[in-house]
C-alpha cells in the first residue's frame, strides 16, 4: 500500500513530495492541470524558506536563478520616503529576499523530485474519498475520464485556495474578502531606482506596488475602485495600468512587454484543523491571507516541511500515529500568526482614515529607523522568528534565568546557523552543511574535563533515528567517540550562538528546529524526553 497521497503539484506538495522522497516514504503526486502553471504568481521567497530548501539539497538552482532584494522602501506619493527596511543584517546565511516567479521555483523542484525517480501524475483529479482508522480510499478521475480506486495510509490536500480535498472534507472556509480590489501587471519596468528593492507608493488614490524579479521586469499591483458587487475585478489593460504608474509611481516611468495582466480580490480565510483523521491540508487549502509581506507560498511550503519528517517518522513505524496531531498543534498558531499579520499590514497600507493616515504618516519613519523596530520587522517577514516554544514535543533544562530570558535561545526555536566550525572532512563548514540530513541530529558540547566521563554507549539505542555529534573547542585523541561525528569549535562560536555552557546538549529536528536542549549532558534526562517521541526504543 502507497502510504501518501498528495493532492496538488504547486509549490507546497512538490515540496511534501521532495522530502518524501528523500526520507524514502512511498507516495503518489497528482495534478487536475495538465502542465504546470507558466504565471508567475508567487515571487519572494523568504530567508526561512532559503534555510529549508539548503537543507532539502536544492537551494543553488534557486540562488542561481532568483533575483536577491536587499530592501524594501515605502514611500508617499512618489518621492517622501514613509519607512526603509533592510535584510542586509538578517541572522541567516540568506540576508534577502529571493525574488522568482512561481513557474521557476516549481520547475526546480519538479527536477529535484525526479532525481528520486518520481514523476508527476498529470490530468488526474481527487473526487472523492473516504477514511478508516487504518486507510485512505480515494477515487481518481483520470484525462480519459476513467475512475481508479486507490488505497493509502494518508491522504494531503495541498491543492490551494479551492481545495477539493477541503470541500470533500466538507469543512468550512472561516473569513472574508478584503473591500479592497487590486490589478496586477508582470511587466518590464524603465525608471531609476534600484532593481534590488521592493518599492510601495502610497497615493491619495491607492496603492502601487513593485516587485522585481530580474532583467528589469517586475510584478506591479495596484489598488483599484471596482464595485464590490462585481465578483470578479476586471483584468486591466497595459494602458490602463501606465495611467495608473503615471499617477501614482515615479516621474517618467514607462511600462512594457506585459506577459500578466489580471484583476482579484484577496481573502482572509483558514480551517479550524488542518488534521482530520487520516487526511491534512497544507498551503493555501488551509489558510490565504492578503499578499501583503509575501507570506503565502512560504508558509505552505513550511507547513510540508513539518509534516513531512513527521509522517516520514510514523510511515516506518519509528514514532505512534500520535505524533501527527503535533503538526496542527505546531503549524496552525503560525497560520493565525501570519494572517493577523498581512492583515495589519494591508490595512494601515490602504487605510483611508485620516486619522490613521497621519499617525502612520508621522510614527512610520520614526520607528522603522530604530533597529530594534527593524530587526522585528525583518525577522517576522523573513518567518525566523517562527517558533514552537508552546509545542509538546519540545523540552528545555535550562538555568532559571536563562529561561526567563525571551531573547535568548529556547527549545523550539529554529536553530540557528554558525558560520565557522571545522567539519568531519577537517574543513571549515557552516553547521547548516554539515546537518543536511533527513535525521534528528544531537549535538553533544562537552569541555576537555567532561570527555573522559562521557558514556556514548548510552546513546545507542537511538543511532538508527538519531545522527550523533560530538562538539569539542580541540580534539583530544584519547577520548572515546564511539561513533559519533567530530566537529571542532576553536572560537566558541557554537557555544556563543546557542547561549551555552561548555556541558550541553542539542538535539535539531529533521525540520531545523530545536527539540531538546540542556545546560547539562544527562543521558537519562534525554532519554525520558526521547521515549514518548518514538514508538519504542530503538536499537534494543
Amino acid at each position: 500500500m502507497t502510504d501518501v497521497l498528495i493532492a496538488g503539484a504547486g509549490p507546497v506538495g512538490l515540496t511534501l513530495a521532495c522530502e518524501l522522497a528523500r526520507n524514502g516514504v512511498s507516495f503518489r503526486i497528482i495534478d487536475k492541470s495538465r502542465e504546470p502553471s507558466k504565471l508567475s504568481k508567487a515571487l519572494g521567497i523568504h530567508a526561512r524558506s532559503l534555510e529549508m530548501l539548503e537543507r532539502m539539497g536544492t537551494i543553488e538552482p534557486f540562488l542561481k536563478q532568483g533575483l536577491k532584494v536587499h530592501g524594501m522602501q515605502a514611500w508617499l506619493g512618489s518621492e517622501k520616503q514613509l519607512l526603509n527596511i533592510r535584510f542586509d543584517d538578517l541572522d541567516s546565511p540568506y540576508p534577502f529576499i529571493l525574488d522568482l516567479p512561481q513557474s521557476e521555483t516549481e520547475q526546480i523542484l519538479i527536477e529535484h523530485l525526479a532525481q528520486f525517480g518520481v514523476q508527476i501524475e498529470r490530468q488526474v483529479e481527487l473526487v472523492h474519498f473516504s477514511q478508516t482508522e487504518d486507510i485512505v480510499t480515494a477515487t481518481l478521475r483520470h484525462a480519459d475520464h476513467e475512475e481508479e480506486a486507490t488505497e493509502v495510509k494518508w491522504l494531503v490536500g495541498c491543492d490551494g485556495a479551492h481545495s477539493s480535498v477541503r470541500h470533500l472534507l466538507n469543512l468550512p472556509f472561516e473569513g472574508a474578502v478584503y473591500p479592497e480590489n487590486f490589478i496586477l501587471a508582470d511587466v518590464r519596468v524603465s525608471w531609476e531606482l534600484s532593481e534590488n528593492e521592493m518599492h510601495l507608493f502610497i497615493h491619495e488614490e491607492g496603492l502601487l506596488a513593485a516587485f522585481p524579479y530580474g532583467n528589469n521586469r517586475y510584478r506591479l499591483m495596484a489598488e483599484v475602485n471596482t464595485p464590490l458587487q462585481s465578483e470578479k475585478v476586471p483584468d486591466p489593460t497595459l494602458e490602463e495600468f501606465q495611467h495608473i504608474v503615471d499617477v501614482r509611481g515615479p516621474r517618467g516611468t514607462r511600462i512594457s512587454d506585459p506577459v500578466w495582466l489580471a484583476g482579484f480580490r484577496s481573502h482572509l480565510r483558514h480551517v479550524k484543523e488542518t488534521r482530520h483523521g487520516k487526511v491534512f491540508l497544507a498551503g493555501d487549502a488551509s489558510h490565504i491571507h492578503s499578499p501583503a509581506g509575501g507570506q503565502g507560498m512560504n508558509t505552505g511550503m513550511q507547513d510540508a516541511f513539518n509534516l513531512a519528517w513527521k509522517l516520514a517518522l510514523v510511515a516506518r513505524g519509528s514514532a505512534a500515529e500520535s505524533l501527527l496531531q503535533t503538526y496542527s498543534l505546531e503549524r496552525l498558531p503560525v497560520a493565525h500568526s501570519v494572517l493577523k499579520m498581512t492583515d495589519t499590514m494591508i490595512k494601515m497600507i490602504t487605510t483611508k482614515n485620516r486619522i490613521t493616515q497621519k499617525l502612520r504618516n508621522q510614527l512610520a519613519p520614526f520607528l522603522s529607523s530604530r533597529e530594534v523596530v527593524q530587526k522585528r520587522i525583518r525577522n517576522q517577514i523573513s518567518e525566523i522568528a517562527i517558533n514552537y516554544r508552546k509545542s509538546p514535543i519540545v523540552q528545555e533544562h535550562r538555568s532559571f534565568i536563562q529561561h526567563l530570558q525571551p531573547h535568548h535561545i529556547h527549545a523550539g526555536d529554529r536553530a540557528p546557523d554558525v558560520q565557522t566550525l571545522i567539519g568531519p572532512n577537517k574543513t571549515e563548514q557552516r553547521l547548516f552543511e554539515i546537518l543536511r540530513g533527513t535525521r534528528h541530529a544531537l549535538l553533544i558540547v562537552a569541555s576537555g574535563s567532561k570527555l573522559t566521563e562521557l558514556r556514548l554507549e548510552a546513546l545507542d539505542r537511538w543511532k538508527s533515528e538519531i545522527d550523533l555529534y560530538l562538539i569539542m573547542t580541540e580534539h583530544h585523541e584519547q577520548s572515546s567517540h564511539h561513533g559519533c561525528t567530530i566537529i571542532l569549535d576553536p572560537a566558541h562560536q557554537l557555544h556563543k550562538r546557542y547561549d551555552i555552557g561548555p556541558d550541553s546538549l542539542i538535539l535539531i529536528r529533521p525540520d531545523g528546529y530545536i527539540g531538546y536542549l540542556s545546560d547539562s549532558i544527562n543521558f537519562d534526562q534525554l532519554q525520558q524526553y526521547l521515549d514518548p517521541l518514538f514508538s519504542f526504543k530503538l536499537g534494543v
